[in-house]
C-alpha cells in the first residue's frame, strides 16, 4: 500500500504534528485530476492539478462506470484502528490527506469541483460575504444568527457559486448525483452538482438502491456517480468519534457496502470510497467561548468565520499589533494565531496557480486561529442556539486531516 508523506511542514505552523494537506500528488484534489484525466473533459484542457499518486488515471480509464462514495467523517485513522474487521478496511489502498481546512464545506466543494480551497473560495462553515457584509452559513445558504435564506437578503445563491465551472459539467461522462432528499436541491448541491442527474434517497438502503439505479441508468458512453453519506458525521458530532453510535454506523454501512458490490458484479465499474475529513473528541473543558474573553472580543471587527477547530479573525486596524500578545495571555497555547496571508504564500490552501476565487481573500480574515489538539474557539450571535459539538474536525491533527481511499471492481 502507497502512503504519500506530506510535504515538509510549515514553519508559519508551530506545532509540529500538525500534517498539512499535500496537493502535490497525495489529497483529495488529487484524487479528482485522476477521475477527470481518466473519464477525460469536454474541453481539451486538463484540471491543472496533478493526479493521485496513489491511484493513477491508467487504473481508472478502463472502467465504463466510476462510482465516488463519500462517507461524511470517516477518517483514515478510525478506519484503520477501529474498522479493522469490516470489507471496508479490506479494500484499503491507502491514504489521503483532505483540504485544508478539514471540513465538509471545503472537501465537499472539492470533490464537487476539482479545485483546491484558494480557487473555489468555500473555506468553511462559516463565511464573510462582501455581497451583503455579513457571515453565512454557506451550505445553507442562510445568514449566521437569524438564518435568514440568501435569497431573501437579496443575493442569488447561482450567481455566488458561478465559479469555477462544476466538475460534471467538464467532464466528458453521464454524470450523477445521489444524495439526501433534504439537501439535493439546496442551492448548493444544485449549483455545484450542474448537469449531473440527481437521484435522492431517504433511507441508508435507498442510498445504494439509487447507486445501482444510477449506474444501470440508460446513458451514452462512460459515467461518473457521486454519492454523498452524511450520517458518520451526524453521530460524530453527537457522541464523539469513538461512540458505539459511530460504530454502530460503521458496521450498518459497511454491510450494505458489501451488498452494493455483489449488485454491482459484471457491471464494469469502479466503486472508490472515501471522506472529507476526520474526527477527534473535544473535551467539555477545552471549549473556549468568546464572550467569555471580552479582551479578545473587542478586538474583533466581525463574528468569527471558519470552524472551532480553525477560526478566521478579522481583526480592528488599531489592535492589530496586540493581537497575537493578546491570544497567548488569554489562551496560552490553546490557540496558535497565524497570519492568513502567511498560510496562502506558503499553499496550505492550494498553490498559486493564477485561478485564485476573486472574493477568497476577504473569507480568510487577517489571521488564523489554529486550535490545539482537542480545543475548540466558538463565538455566539443572536439567535444561534448554544450546543456543544462532542465531536470535531476542522484542523491539522493526523486523525482531522487523513482521509483513506478504497477501491473495488465491479
Amino acid at each position: 500500500m502507497l502512503n504519500r508523506s506530506p510535504e515538509p511542514r510549515s514553519p508559519s505552523v508551530p506545532d509540529a504534528a500538525a500534517v498539512r494537506p499535500d496537493y502535490a500528488g497525495g489529497s483529495l484534489v488529487n484524487l479528482m485530476a485522476s477521475i477527470g484525466e481518466a473519464l477525460g473533459y469536454r474541453q481539451p484542457e486538463r484540471s491543472g492539478h496533478a493526479p493521485l499518486e496513489l491511484l493513477p488515471p491508467r487504473q481508472l480509464r478502463d472502467a465504463r462506470n466510476i462510482v465516488l462514495l463519500v462517507l461524511d467523517g470517516l477518517g483514515d485513522l478510525h478506519l484503520t484502528h477501529r474498522g479493522t474487521q469490516t470489507r471496508l478496511a479490506a479494500h484499503r489502498i491507502g491514504r489521503m490527506t483532505s483540504v485544508f481546512p478539514s471540513t465538509t464545506a471545503t472537501a465537499i466543494t472539492t470533490f464537487l469541483t476539482g479545485a483546491t480551497p484558494r480557487e473555489h473560495g468555500l473555506t468553511g462553515w462559516h463565511l464573510w460575504l462582501d455581497e451583503i457584509a455579513a457571515v453565512v452559513s454557506i451550505l445553507p445558504c442562510r445568514t449566521r444568527g437569524e438564518g435568514r435564506p440568501l435569497r431573501e437578503a437579496g443575493v442569488n445563491p447561482l450567481l455566488l457559486f458561478r465559479e469555477p465551472t462544476p466538475l460534471a459539467a467538464r467532464l466528458a461522462a453521464t454524470c450523477a448525483t445521489v444524495s439526501p432528499r433534504w439537501i439535493i436541491d439546496s442551492d448548493y448541491n444544485l449549483t455545484h452538482s450542474g448537469p449531473a442527474l440527481r437521484f435522492p434517497w431517504e433511507t441508508r438502503d435507498q442510498l445504494f438502491d439509487r447507486i445501482v439505479d444510477a449506474v444501470r441508468a440508460p446513458a451514452e458512453g462512460r459515467r461518473f456517480v457521486y454519492a454523498y453519506y452524511p450520517e458518520i458525521d451526524a453521530a460524530s458530532h453527537d457522541h464523539g468519534p469513538d461512540s458505539l453510535e459511530v460504530a454502530a454506523e460503521l458496521w450498518r454501512i459497511d454491510e450494505a457496502f458489501g451488498r452494493l458490490l455483489e449488485r454491482l458484479k459484471g457491471t464494469d465499474t469502479a466503486v472508490l470510497v472515501t471522506a472529507d475529513h476526520g474526527f477527534i473528541e473535544a473535551p467539555a473543558d477545552r471549549n473556549l467561548e468568546l464572550d467569555r474573553h471580552p479582551a479578545i472580543a473587542s478586538m474583533l471587527s466581525r463574528p468569527l468565520c471558519g470552524e472551532r477547530r480553525l477560526a478566521y479573525a478579522y481583526v480592528r486596524p488599531e489592535c492589530s499589533a496586540d493581537f497575537p500578545a493578546a491570544l497567548r495571555a488569554e489562551f496560552g497555547d490553546a490557540v496558535r494565531a497565524v497570519p492568513s496571508a502567511a498560510l496562502v504564500a506558503d499553499g496550505w490552501f492550494g498553490p498559486d496557480r493564477g485561478h485564485d476565487h476573486p472574493s477568497f481573500p476577504s473569507r480568510i480574515g487577517d489571521w488564523t486561529l489554529m486550535m490545539a489538539p482537542g480545543w475548540t474557539l466558538k463565538d455566539w450571535l443572536p439567535g444561534e442556539r448554544r450546543h456543544r459539538l462532542v465531536g470535531v474536525h476542522g484542523g491539522t491533527t493526523p486523525e482531522e486531516m487523513y482521509v483513506p481511499l478504497l477501491m473495488a471492481r465491479c
